[in-house]
């Protein structure tokens, strides 16, 4: 049994799609699907997803994701910077797979992407979370188009959504998490068997265990 390593390409990545920050006012925008960072050292464009070994299944996936929204809403009101029109709701998730990733490398409309990968990293205290980075070619001008481009192209191998309301949030009127789209790749489908999936929980809560315990670190 393996924890940690390489990202197989099959193996399914999920973003957690959070309000505002997806959306165009009330509507959710698959353009808005990844935030992608400029690293001008590397040349790279950071990002994040969530990886499916270590929320293996959609409970995990939306706990993550609830997690996630509260957390920002904890550092704004640390910050003093809380106020509840900009507070972050998190409406459910997208799923894409590894080898969507690295494609972007070989994509005949990303001439300026020279390489893309997804490497697991655990972050604030998530054994879920890793890190996407696309590192462009040298000369790369047009930074901001080059984001959307990629974005378009990710969106494009995206399934889903897997809508969610938190706890704490089934008490809007109105919640955001209606406005989501159906991804270009259709619905999400688990397509494991009971006892695949019963595998891939045990070893979650094995390997989980044994980074909790410092017997294992990513």
């Amino acid at each position: 049994m393996r924890c940690g390593g390489y990202i197989p390409d099959g193996d399914s990545l999920f973003r957690q799609s959070v309000f505002p920050l997806a959306f165009k006012g009330p509507r959710y925008a698959h353009q808005k699907l990844l935030k992608l960072d400029y690293d001008e050292g590397s040349r790279s464009l950071l990002g994040s997803l969530t990886w499916g070994r270590y929320v293996p299944t959609t409970e995990f996936i939306h706990r993550y994701g609830c997690r996630l929204a509260f957390h920002m809403n904890e550092k704004s009101r640390a910050a003093g910077k809380f106020k509840e029109k900009d507070r972050r709701v998190y409406c459910g998730a997208y799923e894409l797979k590894g080898k969507a990733i690295r494609a972007l490398a070989t994509s005949d409309e990303l001439d300026e992407v020279l390489s893309a990968d997804v490497v697991h990293h655990v972050e604030e205290g998530e054994i879920a979370h890793t890190d996407l980075r696309i590192v462009l070619k040298p000369g790369s001008a047009n930074i901001e188009g080059t984001k959307t481009a990629i974005v378009v192209a990710l969106w494009g191998g995206c399934s889903g959504p897997l809508r969610h309301k938190c706890d704490c949030d089934r008490g809007m009127a109105e919640h955001p998490s209606s406005s989501l789209t159906t991804a270009p790749a259709g619905d999400y489908s688990d397509t494991r068997s009971y006892w695949l999936r019963l595998w891939c929980i045990v070893r979650f809560q094995i390997c989980n265990w044994l980074w909790q315990k410092n017997f294992w670190h990513p």
